[in-house]
């Protein structure tokens, strides 16, 4: 008997039909795709009223389902196709071990490690790419157990192009050992990231501080040679024929910017000086003409005397301010937030819970921060920790933005653990040290996923916000 079919042998007929009719249905869905507007033959959702959470009413509601997330995707396709701004999931990672309350083994009878993952996810994962808005992106949280496969599988639904960058994430300290038996230790997971058409993420920005304009040019000759670059007229200074001199900082001064790195194509300055300057004789000042927005209507390179990168000097941009937008890093630090997550909303959850910082940095990667009315959706709910990281988000920059959350109720996680910390984090509660956390407010809504035919009220069925 395999491993596999041998976890079943201590199920009860009832417990053993439920997981067949899950299996059945998880095949007809996935036969059938969501390219159909036809629901007819989809479950239905019945709503738990006296589960329901409202602190401020009239405003926007949350959404708690559950059941099979596979299930969920499709009806959620009814009334969101096209409309979800953000998703964000953490699947199990298929690492074979037992001591989660999900399922995290999907080797088959034949001992084949990935090909039923790689099925779970498929199925899951198309009608989750046509949830997405055009400017919308999926986050998918993994470890290197199926890495590979994901990224494989992830290029294949949402295109290879729509790939945007694969974070990692450090999660535990080198010297905090899981297993000291291991090969190597697991520091890092990893976080892909894919859009759908239109996304954009989120970028750093900084004002640039007056204290770096500093600098001066002094034309010390009149009639210096002009030439012509790219069409541009080019003031030519040699050794001897002009200063750079650095005084006080101000408005009226320029800043010194070393052409290296993406600058050297990053920006019309850097373009122009490795197109049109680099590898001239050091030591020469060139004035281009028609370059700029600083007003000065020209703008200063300088060539190199030390074989190095050149420099080009720029005043402060007309608008008084100069901003400069900043890429996010591909390595996020959370050790101190992972190490301190047990707790978090006042539940336990071993082995899988996330960090409500870490979903908050990836919800502001996704430009939820400035999208007041997003919607989040995570499918693979777990404790509730995007839950959570959304209804912070609204009270520290506020909005109505909302989540979706569906997780399965294997071992009570959605009835014991998601649930409760969304009541605990919305109403407020003392943690086991009796500190009290002060209610975030928001409302929220309880279905359960039920077979066609005996699910709840006309407007809980068709109508979910």
């Amino acid at each position: 008997m395999s491993k596999e079919s041998g976890k079943y042998t201590s199920w009860n007929r009832r417990a053993l039909i439920k997981r067949i009719e899950i299996l059945e249905r998880e095949c007809s869905l996935s036969e059938t795709g969501t390219e159909s507007e036809d629901f007819s033959g989809l479950p239905e959702l019945s709503e738990a009223c006296d589960l329901s959470i409202v602190t401020t009413p009239g405003q926007p509601e949350n959404l708690l389902i559950e059941g099979e997330n596979l299930e969920a995707l499709h009806l959620l396709n009814r009334d969101f196709r096209g409309k979800i701004d953000l998703i964000y999931i953490d699947p199990p990672y298929n690492t074979g071990r037992t001591d989660f309350r999900y399922l995290d083994n999907f080797r088959s009878g034949d001992g084949d490690r990935h090909g039923r993952w790689i099925s779970f996810m498929r199925k899951r994962l198309i009608p989750a790419r046509d949830l997405l808005a055009d400017e919308g992106a999926i986050f998918i949280s993994i470890n290197e157990d199926e890495f590979a496969h994901l990224k494989l599988l992830c290029d294949e639904i949402f295109g290879e192009r729509n790939y945007l960058t694969t974070v990692s994430v450090k999660v535990r300290h080198e010297k905090r050992f899981l297993k000291s038996d291991k090969a190597f230790h697991e520091v890092v997971e990893y976080l892909l990231l894919y859009r759908k058409r239109g996304f954009k993420p989120w970028k750093r920005r900084e004002s640039a501080r007056m204290d770096d304009y500093r600098y001066k040019i002094r034309e010390l000759k009149d009639n210096p040679q002009l030439v012509r670059f790219g069409g541009k007229k080019t003031a030519v200074f040699g050794p001897g024929e002009f200063e750079l001199v650095k005084g006080d900082p101000g408005a009226g001064m320029l800043k010194k910017i070393n052409i290296r790195g993406t600058l050297k194509e990053g920006n019309s300055s850097g373009r122009f000086y490795m197109k049109y300057l680099a590898g001239k004789p050091g030591g020469y000042l060139y004035r281009v003409e028609g370059i700029g927005d600083d007003g000065m209507g020209c703008r200063y390179f300088l060539t190199p005397t030390d074989r190095k990168n050149g420099n080009y000097l720029q005043g402060v941009p007309q608008s008084g301010e100069s901003v400069k937008e900043f890429p996010c890093p591909n390595f996020f630090d959370f050790v101190s937030e992972f190490n301190r997550v047990g707790q978090e909303g006042g539940v336990e959850f071993r082995n899988g819970k996330k960090p409500v910082e870490f979903l908050k940095k990836i919800l502001e990667i996704g430009n939820c921060t400035g999208k007041k009315d997003a919607i989040v959706l995570d499918f693979f709910a777990g404790s509730g920790s995007t839950g959570q990281a959304v209804l912070e988000l609204n009270l520290s920059d506020p909005g109505n933005r909302r989540f979706i959350l569906c997780t399965n109720n294997e071992e009570d996680i959605c009835s014991q653990v998601c649930y409760p910390r969304l009541r605990n984090v919305m109403l407020g509660y003392r943690d086991r040290c009796r500190r009290l956390h002060p209610g975030l407010g928001g409302n929220l809504r309880y279905f359960r996923i039920q077979p066609a035919g005996r699910g709840g009220s006309e407007q809980g069925k068709n109508r979910l916000f």
